[in-house]
C-alpha cells in the first residue's frame, strides 16, 4: 500500500513523535510512505536517519483555524497561501499515487482537499482540541468542523475526550475509533525509590499558559514548607511573554533555588533520570505522552483531572489527580505518605501503561484500522 502522511508542524513534539513511531512501522511492514511537512524542521534529521521520504510545501496547514488576533490580521493571507498551494500538493500526490492519504492532527483540512482531488481514501488523525488546548478555534464554526472532518473516510481521535469534544458528543461509527497513543517503551526494570526530603518534582512541555507551568510554581511555592529540599524541574521552552512571566514568578517568591528552567532536551532519559513525580497541568490535555513516558520509567504523575489525563490515571492506583490547590497538596501528601505506598503507586503506573500504551499495541490498532478503511 502506499501511504502519504500530512503534518501541520515540522518540529518533534508529541503529536509528530507519535506519527513517526506509526509511520516507521508501515514502512517496515512493506508498506510506501511519504510525509509532506509544511517547513524543514528538527524532525527532517529522524526522517532522514530512519530512511525514510518527506517533501516541503511551505504552506499553512491550519487551513479554516484561527486565533482570535489572527482573524482579521494574517488569517485571510495564510489561508490564501495555503489554498495556493494546493495544485502543487496534488501534483506531488499524483505522481507519487498514494492509495491512502492521512492527515496528523490539524492538517486534516488540507488532507482532505487533496484526497479528493486524487480520488483515494482519507483518515484523519485528530490528536487535540484545538479551541480547548491552543484557542484555535475554526472559522466556520463547531458543526462545521466536524462535517469536515467526517468526510473522512476514517477518523481516529485521541482519547475519548477528544472525541466527544470534536464529534459533539455523537456516538462513535465504525469509520471512527479513538485509539490511545503508544510510546516506545524504555528498557528499563522497574526499580523502587528510596524516598528521601529531596524530591525531584517536574513538568515537561512547551512554555506555554496552556501547559500549566504557572499553575505548577504556584503549587510548589506552597508545599515548600513541607518539604524544604523539594526541586521543581521545567523541561521546555518559549521565548515570550510567558517565559517571562515564569521567571518573575520564581524571582518574587525567592525560589530561584528550588526552581530549575532545563529548556528544551529531545533526551527522554534525561528528562526522566532524576526525576521522583512528573506534574501534568495541562487544563486540556489531549492524550498527554509525557504522562505515559514517566509512567513507563515508574514515575507516579499527579494531574490535572481534564481532558485525556483522567483516562490515563486511575486516581489512587497509578498516579493521583486534582482540581484544586487544596487537593493538589492533599494527593502530593498522599503519594509521599510512606516509602511503601509511593513505590505501590509507582509499580502500578509502571505496569499499567506498559501494557495499554505500548508502540507495538498502538501501531497494530492503527494497522487494523487502516485496513478496515480501505476494505470499506
Amino acid at each position: 500500500m502506499r501511504i502519504l502522511f500530512i503534518s501541520n508542524y515540522s518540529q518533534l513534539y508529541g503529536a509528530n513523535r507519535s506519527m513517526l513511531l506509526v509511520i516507521e512501522h508501515l514502512k517496515n511492514m512493506g508498506h510506501d510512505v511519504v510525509l509532506i511537512l509544511p517547513s524543514k524542521g528538527e524532525i527532517c534529521t529522524e526522517l532522514i536517519e530512519k530512511g525514510i521520504t518527506y517533501h516541503v510545501e511551505k504552506m499553512f496547514t491550519q487551513l479554516f483555524y484561527y486565533k482570535p488576533l489572527l482573524k482579521y490580521l494574517v488569517l485571510p493571507l495564510l489561508n490564501l497561501q495555503t489554498w495556493l498551494k494546493i495544485p502543487h500538493l496534488v501534483k506531488f500526490a499524483k505522481e507519487f499515487a498514494p492509495d491512502l492519504i492521512y492527515s496528523n492532527t490539524s492538517a486534516e483540512m488540507v488532507g482532505i482537499k487533496i484526497a479528493r482531488r486524487l480520488g483515494v481514501k482519507h483518515i484523519s488523525h485528530i490528536r487535540e482540541f484545538m479551541d480547548l488546548d491552543h484557542g484555535a478555534k475554526y472559522l466556520f464554526g463547531t458543526k462545521a468542523k466536524k462535517k469536515y472532518i467526517n468526510q473522512s473516510d476514517g477518523v481516529i481521535y485521541v482519547s475519548n475526550a477528544v472525541a466527544s469534544h470534536v464529534n459533539l458528543r455523537k456516538p462513535l461509527q465504525s469509520w471512527q475509533k479513538v485509539i490511545y497513543n503508544g510510546v516506545q517503551c524504555c528498557d528499563v526494570p522497574f526499580v523502587e525509590h528510596k524516598l528521601s526530603d529531596a524530591i525531584n518534582l517536574g513538568i515537561v512541555g512547551i512554555l506555554d499558559p496552556e501547559k500549566g507551568q504557572d499553575m505548577a510554581i504556584k503549587y510548589f511555592k506552597n508545599i515548600v514548607g513541607v518539604y524544604p529540599s523539594a526541586k521543581l524541574h521545567l523541561w521546555g521552552d518559549k521565548e515570550g511573554l510567558y517565559k517571562k512571566k515564569l521567571l518573575g514568578m520564581v524571582s518574587n517568591w525567592g525560589l530561584q533555588n528550588k526552581v530549575v528552567f532545563h529548556g528544551f532536551e529531545k533526551r527522554v532519559d534525561v528528562i526522566y533520570g532524576e526525576m521522583d513525580i512528573l506534574l501534568m497541568c495541562s487544563h486540556c490535555e489531549g492524550f498527554g505522552r509525557v504522562t505515559v513516558e514517566a509512567m513507563q520509567r515508574g514515575i507516579p504523575v499527579l494531574g490535572y483531572n481534564s481532558g485525556g489525563t483522567t483516562e490515563l490515571i486511575e486516581d489512587g492506583f497509578n498516579g493521583y489527580l486534582f482540581l484544586s490547590e487544596d487537593e493538589f497538596k492533599q494527593k502530593i501528601h498522599l503519594l509521599l505518605q510512606s516509602e511503601k505506598h509511593f513505590n505501590q503507586i509507582s509499580k502500578n503506573a509502571y505496569e499499567d501503561s506498559r501494557k495499554k500504551y505500548s508502540a507495538e499495541v498502538y501501531c497494530k490498532n492503527i494497522e487494523e484500522f487502516i485496513t478496515l478503511i480501505m476494505r470499506k
